[in-house]
Order: C-alpha cells, then sequence, then structure tokens
C-alpha cells in the first residue's frame, strides 16, 4: 500500500508541476505579446485560467495524499487511541462522500451540461475542461479509501500507538496567559485587592 501511495504522490507532483509550468509559460506568453509585439495572443488567457483551476485540484489531491492540509489537532491527540482512531475514519469517510457527491458526481453532471460548449479561444469544449472535477474527485475518493485503512491499522497521524508527548505538542503563545486571566480560570483571582481590579 506505501508503494501505490508513494507512486499516487509522485505522479500527483510530475502533473501539478506540469500543469504549473504550462500556466506559467501561458501567462509569461501573454505578457510578451501584449506589452512586447502589441498584438496580445487571445488563447493565452482562456488557457491559463483553466489550467490553474486543474492545477488547483490536482494540487489539493497531492496535499491530500500527503496530509498537508491544515487540521487542528491539539484536541483529538489528547483522546484515547480508540476515540481517535473513530475520530479520523469519520473525518476520511466525510471527505470520501464529499468527493464522490460533490466533485465526482456533480462534475460529471456539470461536464455532461457544458460538453456542447465550444471554448471561446481554445479547441475543446467547456465539458472536456469540466473532466478535472470527476478525475480530482476519483483521487480524493481513492485517497479517503488509502487513509481509512492507515487509520484502521494504525498507522496514520492521529491513530499511531505512539502519540506525540505533552512536549511535543506545539504551545500556543499566551495561551496559559490567556487562560489564567480569564473568568473560566477559576477562583484565584478572588483573592486579589478589589482595588488592583
Amino acid at each position: 500500500m506505501q508503494l501505490l501511495t508513494k507512486g499516487l504522490n509522485r505522479s500527483l507532483g510530475v502533473a501539478t508541476a506540469l500543469l504549473f509550468t504550462v500556466m506559467v509559460l501561458a501567462v509569461v506568453w501573454q505578457v510578451f505579446t501584449r506589452e512586447v509585439i502589441q498584438s496580445p495572443a487571445a488563447w493565452t488567457e482562456e488557457l491559463a485560467k483553466y489550467v490553474f483551476v486543474w492545477t488547483s485540484l490536482i494540487g489539493a489531491a497531492l496535499v491530500f495524499s500527503e496530509r498537508g492540509h491544515i487540521a487542528v489537532t491539539f484536541l483529538v491527540e489528547r483522546l484515547p487511541r480508540p476515540v481517535r482512531m473513530s475520530v479520523a475514519v469519520l473525518i476520511q469517510l466525510v471527505i470520501l462522500v464529499f468527493a464522490l457527491a460533490i466533485l465526482v458526481y456533480g462534475g460529471l453532471l456539470a461536464a455532461q451540461n457544458s460538453w456542447s460548449q465550444q471554448l471561446t479561444a481554445l479547441p475543446g469544449t467547456i465539458g472536456q475542461a469540466y473532466l478535472i472535477l470527476p478525475v480530482s474527485g476519483a483521487l480524493i475518493a481513492l485517497i479517503a479509501v488509502l487513509h481509512i485503512v492507515e487509520d484502521v491499522r494504525g498507522i496514520g497521524p492521529l491513530t499511531a500507538t505512539v502519540v506525540r508527548t505533552d512536549e511535543e505538542i506545539p504551545v500556543i503563545a499566551g495561551l496559559e496567559d490567556a487562560v489564567e486571566g480569564s473568568p473560566l480560570a477559576g477562583s484565584e483571582h478572588h483573592d486579589d485587592d478589589p482595588k488592583e481590579r
């Protein structure tokens, strides 16, 4: 399974880099033709727009596969391991349902509805450009299944046998001072002189 994940990550990384390169070249050519030649290439704007969307969705799948998206875990990390496992699997199931319902199913409907609409300056149709939605949705769904398998096997970041200790969990600057100064901190401020409040 790790070979599959590594191969998938490598493929997504190469695809993202290639798409980003195409987008940059399209924008550079657009600026060059507009500012230097004084005859802007009309196709570059449309190409850059659609390639940007493709890059974003493939890049999102890559970051999701690497578990690189922002995650607030400081509460979950303090839960017992079976609860952490349940939470981790639930998170992946929600992502799986979203990917299948919104990206795959919704993307196929969007592509089907606009399949015959021609792109303005490029060969092909808008429906063909929209195919990135179900493609990225299928990739994210596959990755979510792989993450569920990892979490059930106890090798995911939230379900590993050895979790981060209190010393390894990052300390949020100023959090303890804010808690100590809040009314919810307890009765420690009741002993203070009322004049100091």
